[in-house]
C-alpha cells in the first residue's frame, strides 16, 4: 500500500510498459495535471493494471488492452484526513468525490490526446491503453486563455473568495495557476455582463438577499496543448467540470452561468 492508502489500496508490484508511460505522462502534462511519481501525491498515480487485485473492482477488464490503471491522489491533509476518519467523518466522502471527478475527467479527456481510456467502474480507477499513435502535435495553444488572478488587466477577485479559491484546490490536491502560461485553476474577479440573469440556480449571486462576491474559475492547460478544436473543447469541458465538483465538495459554492454570446463558466462564492 502506498503513502496514501485510499488511493492505492489492492497495488502490488507491477511494471508499466516505459513507452506508455512516456504518452501518459506527456498527455497529463499537456493538460496540466501534476504526476504522482511512486504514489507521492497530489497528482495522477500511474499504476500496472496487472498490478491491482480485485479490491479495484477490475474483473472482466482485460490488462493487455488497458495496461495502465490511473489514480487521483488528493492533498496529504485530505487523504490523511479520510484515512484516520471515523465512519461520521465527511473526509472519506470528500476524497472520495474529488477523486471521482478527476478521474472521470480522465477518462473523457485523454482520447482526445490519441490514448484509449474508460472508467473501470462507476467509482473505479480510470483505465489507459494505447490508442492511436497519431495523436495532435504538442504547440502553441491557440483557445482563449482561462481568467486568471495574475493578468495585470481588470478588476481584482474578492479576496476572501479567492483565498477560499486557493485553499479549495490545494485541498482537492489541484495545482494553482500563477500566471497566464501557467497551468491550473485560473480564478479572476466576476465579469459582470448580464452574468446574474444568465445564472443556472443563482445561489452564487445572492446569499439570504445579500449579493454575494464571485469569482469566475476555469481551468487552464499548459500552453502547449494542441489547440485543435477537438483537444481543447475535451480538455475544458472536462476539467471545467472536474474542478467544479472538487471545489463544491471542498467547501464552496458553485455555478454555471451561461451568457449569450459565450461559453458556459464556473461562478464560485465562498460559503
Amino acid at each position: 500500500m502506498g503513502v496514501h492508502g485510499a488511493a492505492t489500496a489492492g497495488a502490488r508490484e507491477g511494471r508499466v510498459d516505459p513507452l506508455l508511460a512516456d504518452r501518459v505522462v506527456e498527455a497529463l502534462l499537456l493538460v496540466g495535471l501534476p504526476v504522482a511519481h511512486g504514489g507521492h501525491g497530489p497528482g495522477v498515480h500511474l499504476l500496472a493494471t496487472d498490478g491491482l487485485d480485485g479490491s479495484d473492482g477490475l474483473g472482466g477488464f482485460d490488462a493487455d488492452r488497458w495496461p495502465v490503471t490511473l489514480r487521483w491522489i488528493c492533498s496529504p491533509r485530505l487523504e490523511g484526513a479520510a484515512a484516520a476518519a471515523d465512519a461520521r467523518s465527511p473526509w472519506p466522502r470528500t476524497r472520495q468525490v474529488v477523486a471521482d471527478s478527476m478521474e472521470t475527467a480522465l477518462a473523457e479527456l485523454l482520447p482526445a490526446l490519441g490514448l484509449n481510456a474508460t472508467r473501470a467502474t462507476a467509482d473505479g480507477p480510470t483505465l489507459v491503453g494505447p490508442g492511436d499513435c497519431d495523436a495532435p502535435a504538442r504547440t502553441a495553444a491557440d483557445s482563449s486563455p482561462a481568467p486568471n488572478a495574475e493578468d495585470a488587466a481588470g478588476p481584482e477577485a474578492d479576496p476572501a473568495v479567492a483565498a477560499a479559491v486557493r485553499r479549495g484546490a490545494a485541498l482537492a490536491g489541484l495545482p494553482l495557476a500563477r500566471g497566464p502560461r501557467t497551468a491550473g485553476v485560473a480564478y479572476a474577479a466576476c465579469r459582470p455582463a448580464a452574468d446574474a440573469a444568465a445564472a443556472t440556480d443563482g445561489t452564487a449571486e445572492a446569499v439570504d438577499g445579500q449579493a454575494a462576491a464571485v469569482v469566475d474559475v476555469a481551468w487552464q492547460p499548459s500552453p502547449h496543448l494542441p489547440g485543435t478544436p477537438s483537444v481543447a473543447t475535451a480538455v475544458r469541458e472536462a476539467m471545467h467540470h472536474a474542478v467544479g465538483t472538487a471545489l463544491a465538495v471542498c467547501g464552496l459554492r458553485t455555478s454555471w452561468h451561461r451568457p449569450a454570446g459565450s461559453a458556459p463558466h464556473l461562478h464560485v462564492a465562498d460559503h
